[in-house]
């Protein structure tokens, strides 16, 4: 289908000279209009595939059609014309939403160009507005569920952080408790939120190959760079960079995001050229940053840098009022994909619930939840259809030379195992070192730096 062009100008004249020559390669079709109204009347006919505005006109200017015009439709492609070309006109036509801002006599050539890229963008543009519209309602606080007290303090933090220009913050709390939704609904919920979220685990990569991710580089900064390459620190201007397992950078690397932090400016691995951005900074950890920065692992500089805007997301074992609103609503999430007709949950499955400790916090319900979904006949779950909660078994011989035995989850991580480990040695021990040291075989000073480690001191 050919695209249609209406062309708004006074000056008739030079609108049919202007529609003669759009037409003449085929590509578009042209309606002329000598006033707003009447260009207003017809797309409510017949909406156009883009606009031509002349900007001096009798009534309205062209600035403040485009203003209108955006209004109504925030991608159609707008081009503003002018005999008389300024800086100051053109910055407003562009801030009104123009697409362009071009000077008569028209260059067609650069006209046609421009017209073709603005029609063949607008799908692009209009899918990613789509995509944000359902990004912005999957983060909104409502995909902070809980009715608990200190549910309701991390919502009130959200709103609070969300209206502020772009502070660093910084979310603590132990794996599975939600660092990245709460994160992303801070992003969702910012006048920020048509950039981009850019999200990167800062344990995950060596040292080296973490800071060409973040920062960038230029070709032939090593071996290997055979073409130069934005960092996600680029990426995420104007938009939200979260620093998850912030804990875990090298002090070498602490030392060049403090400064970036400061300055807002960067340079790319092997560059010389500045490079400067304006973005949200969210970090997050599960460690104990106050212990890093007493035994030197973490720079307190730093700490203090990123801790700005501070909060602490609570264990699921200390919101367990919660559970069954969580365990309902992804009852209702794994209803959906499986395509299955689960009713509801019913009370001794609530109650299996409640009484297990959940040290894999909602990430770990969720799984739990799934897998009884996905083996559920009946249409309410019951404790029959529940995985074993812990189906890794721990021995943990005490000092009467009995065994004790509990229960892990699957899914956890290595470290998420030896942490959940230590602290109930700990409390068979009735908080004694020396004991749980012997019983875990380990040295007590061994023990101190496990429990460092693992964010365990504070707990204790």
């Amino acid at each position: 289908m050919i695209p249609k062009v209406y062309i708004l100008d006074d000056d008739i004249t030079y609108a049919k000279l202007l529609a003669a020559n759009l037409g003449k390669s085929g590509r578009f079709r042209n309606e002329i209009f000598d006033s707003y109204q009447a260009l207003s009347n017809r797309r409510a006919e017949e909406p156009p595939d883009a606009i031509i505005t002349d900007l001096v006109m009798p009534g309205l200017s062209g600035i403040e059609v485009t203003r209108r015009l955006r209004q109504s439709d925030p991608h159609l492609p707008i081009f503003v014309l002018t005999a008389h070309a300024d800086l100051e006109s053109a910055i407003e036509a562009l801030k009104a939403g123009a697409n362009e801002y071009l000077t008569k006599p028209v260059n067609m050539d650069e006209l046609t160009t421009l017209l073709n890229r603005a029609l063949e963008e607008r799908p692009l543009r209009e899918e990613a507005a789509t995509i944000q519209k359902v990004r912005q309602e999957e983060f909104s606080l409502r995909a902070i569920l809980g009715e608990h007290p200190r549910i309701e303090e991390i919502r009130q933090f959200v709103r609070r952080i969300a209206e502020i220009p772009r502070p660093t913050v910084l979310l603590l709390g132990a794996s599975g408790t939600g660092k990245n939704l709460v994160a992303r609904t801070i992003h969702y919920s910012s006048p920020h939120s048509d950039g981009r979220f850019v999200e990167i685990n800062c344990s995950a990569l060596p040292s080296n190959l973490l800071e060409a991710e973040l920062f960038g580089y230029q070709k032939g900064a090593f071996t290997d760079a055979r073409e130069s390459k934005r960092g996600l620190i680029e990426v995420a201007d104007a938009g939200t960079l979260f620093l998850d397992e912030i804990g875990d950078l090298s002090l070498e690397l602490q030392a060049k995001l403090l400064n970036f932090l400061e300055s807002r400016r960067f340079r790319r691995l092997g560059g010389t050229e500045e490079i400067e951005v304006s973005q949200r900074v969210i970090t997050a950890t599960n460690r104990d940053l106050e212990a890093l920065v007493r035994s030197g692992e973490f720079r307190t500089d730093l700490y203090y840098r990123i801790s700005v805007a501070t909060h602490e997301l609570p264990p699921l074992r200390e919101v367990k009022s919660d559970i069954p609103l969580l365990a309902d609503h992804f009852r209702e999430v794994f209803n959906a994909e499986f395509r299955k007709q689960v009713e509801s949950l019913d009370d001794d499955t609530l109650e299996t619930l409640k009484a297990w400790d959940w040290p894999g916090n909602v990430r770990e319900l969720r799984n739990v939840i799934e897998r009884a979904m996905i083996f559920a006949d009946g249409p309410t779950l019951k404790p029959s259809d529940l995985p074993e909660l812990g189906s890794l078994e721990v021995t943990a011989a005490g000092d009467t030379g009995e065994a004790d035995s509990f229960r892990l989850p699957r899914g956890l991580t290595l470290a998420d195992a030896q942490r959940e480990y230590i602290r109930r040695t700990l409390q068979d021990c009735d908080g004694s070192i020396q004991r749980a040291a012997e019983t875990l075989g380990i040295s007590r000073k061994n023990l101190w730096e496990k429990r460092k480690k693992y964010g365990l001191l504070q707990e204790d």
